[in-house]
């Protein structure tokens, strides 16, 4: 049986099994692409929200760096200092993504990420889910996948 993982900066995000006709179905990336769109679009509402599109907002900066923060960076908000970090996951521009017939790979070329993420108690740094896929994300994203294998089953005969 298929499965259908997504993981992000260590987290896994979603694992599903998908139909036994899934099995049959040897090139996803029409798949892969709606769901690499989409993912950007709930990236744009995650960053625009701060967090709190997935349900977790973003907890505050500490005092301290919230001021130097204001002083060097004017204006920016939670995990945006340059932008380099939520332009990757808003817009893809500069992150890696490899469209496969089986797999989708996105990489984002920021280091720190998987930080902001995961939080570092070295740093006290809390965790801020850069990803964090709601239940209807992965349903969203599953009814994609289902469609796409019902309709080459029905094209092979198969349903």
């Amino acid at each position: 049986m298929l499965t259908i993982t997504f993981t992000m900066l260590g987290d896994v995000a979603l694992a599903r099994a998908v139909s036994r006709y899934g099995d049959s179905v040897k090139d996803f990336r029409p798949v892969w692409e709606k769901i690499r769109e989409n993912f950007h679009h709930i990236e744009d509402e995650q960053f625009n929200s701060e967090g709190a599109r997935s349900g977790m907002p973003w907890l505050p900066l500490s005092p301290s760096y919230a001021a130097w923060k204001e002083k060097n960076y004017p204006g920016q908000t939670l995990l945006t200092l340059t932008g380099w970090m939520r332009d990757q996951f808003v817009s893809g521009v500069g992150m890696q993504t490899t469209i496969d017939p089986l797999k989708l790979k996105m990489e984002p070329n920021v280091p720190y990420a998987v930080i902001h993420q995961q939080g570092s108690p070295l740093t006290n740094l809390p965790p801020r889910k850069v990803v964090a896929l709601t239940e209807d994300d992965k349903a969203g994203w599953m009814k994609i996948i289902h469609n796409y294998i019902y309709d080459k089953a029905k094209e092979a005969h198969l349903a």
